[in-house]
């Protein structure tokens, strides 16, 4: 039975992997999964650190801050069975994971010098504690084309666009891979990839275009993994505005993320995965099994 222990110390570009991967692992026999996840929103290495700083400033191991939400999955099981609070250094202690799991906060990923010392010292702690466990580092993803920081229709607030965003980052998450002979979760290269195959590419909105939308109607949004519209409002504005996140997967690449995991992970071909999503056509799901396939080759 291969039967994996994966523990995340990360936020919520990993959180979205327990969406989708404990069903891929029960659908391919002979696979077993528990998935923890060490969770806050936009958690950087920096931050993790800290963390860790707080755990051994404690006075005892009962008097540790516990910032982190905990959610633990188990293959087969829809949703996580527990969520918690707690701290970094006990989730390490806990169990003999299998592998462990790091990487940046996405708005940093891209600049070098956000990097150490921090990922330095988060991995020698972890090694510490967990000698037997491997450290995976996750590359993380370019944001939507028409993320104002990378935006082509107008002048992008980093100073460049999309594939820009990505070489930096993947240089970034190369080299500390190499600095420590660690294997990469190639996240980031299937959604390059995604966005190469679709059958249609994803096109920037104007401002123009987009304002000629009211509610309930979206503008086209197809042939990206990542980013979705909305409608929202403020708590003291009854009018609805469109908004967007340019920057998370959507229901479709959570899913794409979750056949990249098993592949890199399990070391068994995503086009093994029989487990299609409810929300999502089927060839579509096949679609994207191919990708994580491609892009982890």
């Amino acid at each position: 039975m291969n039967y994996k222990k994966i523990l995340m110390i990360g936020n919520s570009f990993s959180i979205c992997v327990g969406k989708n991967l404990p069903q891929m692992v029960a659908s391919v026999p002979g696979n077993l999964l528990k998935l923890t996840s060490l969770y806050i929103g936009g958690c950087s290495l920096e931050r993790h650190w800290s963390n860790v700083e707080a755990d051994l400033a404690a006075a005892s191991p009962m008097e540790r801050p516990k910032p982190y939400r905990v959610n633990t999955w188990y293959s087969g099981v829809v949703g996580p069975v527990s969520e918690l609070p707690g701290c970094m250094t006990d989730y390490l202690d806990a169990d003999n994971w299998d592998i462990i799991t790091i990487q940046q906060a996405s708005p940093l990923s891209w600049d070098p010098e956000t990097y150490q010392p921090f990922a330095d010292k988060l991995i020698a702690y972890v090694r510490k504690h967990c000698p037997s466990s491997e450290i995976v580092i996750q590359q993380t993803w370019a944001y939507r084309a028409d993320d104002p920081r990378i935006t082509t229709v107008a002048e992008p607030e980093w100073g460049f666009h999309q594939e820009t965003m990505h070489q930096k980052l993947t240089a970034n998450y190369t080299n500390l891979a190499k600095q420590y002979g660690l294997r990469v979760i190639p996240m980031g290269n299937a959604v390059k990839l995604a966005r190469e195959n679709e059958a249609h590419s994803f096109r920037v909105p104007t401002p123009e275009e987009l304002a000629k939308f009211t509610w309930p109607d979206f503008p086209p949004q197809a042939s990206d993994p990542v980013g979705k519209y909305f409608w929202g409002r403020n708590k003291n504005d009854p009018e609805f505005k469109l908004r967007c996140d340019y920057i998370h997967l959507n229901i479709r690449g959570e899913y794409l993320q979750a056949a990249v995991w098993f592949k890199t992970l399990f070391e068994q071909p995503a086009t093994a995965i029989t487990y299609n999503h409810p929300e999502l056509p089927e060839s579509d799901c096949e679609f994207l099994r191919n990708i994580a396939q491609q892009a982890t080759i």
